[in-house]
């Protein structure tokens, strides 16, 4: 297995050469298929809540885009480290599919007052972490859910970059507003590890033949799958 560098923005090929550096062997128990879809939205996910926000047991910890790959993966993570997990999804198959993975508690993310049911859902307390890959469409709403000292760190921006939000909650809260893009070898290794003893799954919603890929492109525009899409090599 390879993971590589972001000298190329995206690729679909049948051979890619990878620096040693680059190269990680894995467990026999663990199909490549599996750790196609688990090391980068593991390892980002792993930087995200373990070495930037150290999250600990019995915090509670807010886990954005539940259904999504990196979400998968985050709810997992903060279970591992026994936290309890609110996560957010954009429909009904995709909250009860977040419970099955072990968040606690799950909120549909596209209406309007999701916020305000996951206060409610903490007492009013806020959260300890928040888990953040959308963006300017709900980046205000979850500063105002994290309680004092609070972490969100972020990994993308998928509704838009140029949010705003209100500095007092920074200030008088003193939160903690961090960013992670992918992460470290160990992270990788972590998550292969976890992986190869079942306590991490790698969630496959469709594995592609090589020549119809554009299937899972539009698929994944739509916006209609659980876990992430899969390509296998044609033989040469």
């Amino acid at each position: 297995m390879g993971i590589s560098n972001w000298s190329i923005m995206g690729r679909i090929c049948s051979i890619y050469i990878f620096a040693r550096s680059q190269r990680y062997k894995i467990p026999d128990n663990v199909s490549f298929e599996d750790a196609a879809a688990i090391s980068m939205v593991g390892l980002t996910a792993w930087h995200m809540l373990v070495t930037r926000a150290n999250i600990q047991p019995g915090q509670t910890v807010l886990i954005m885009g539940g259904g999504s790959g990196m979400g998968i993966a985050g709810i997992q993570i903060a279970k591992l480290f026994n936290c309890d997990v609110i996560a957010t999804a954009g429909n009904k198959e995709k909250m009860n599919k977040c419970l099955e993975l072990g968040a606690d508690l799950v909120v549909n993310h596209r209406e309007p007052d999701w916020y305000k049911k996951v206060r409610n859902l903490t007492n009013n307390q806020g959260v300890d972490t928040i888990f953040e890959h959308i963006g300017k469409s709900v980046f205000a709403q979850e500063v105002s859910l994290l309680n004092m000292g609070g972490t969100l760190v972020s990994t993308g921006a998928t509704t838009g970059y140029d949010s705003e939000i209100d500095l007092r909650y920074l200030f008088f809260r003193g939160l903690n507003l961090m960013g992670a893009t992918q992460g470290t070898r160990g992270g990788l290794e972590e998550i292969i590890k976890w992986t190869s003893k079942g306590k991490i799954k790698a969630i496959i919603d469709t594995v592609y033949p090589f020549g119809d890929m554009v299937m899972g492109h539009i698929k994944m525009m739509e916006s209609q799958l659980f876990g992430k899409l899969v390509t296998t090599p044609q033989k040469l």
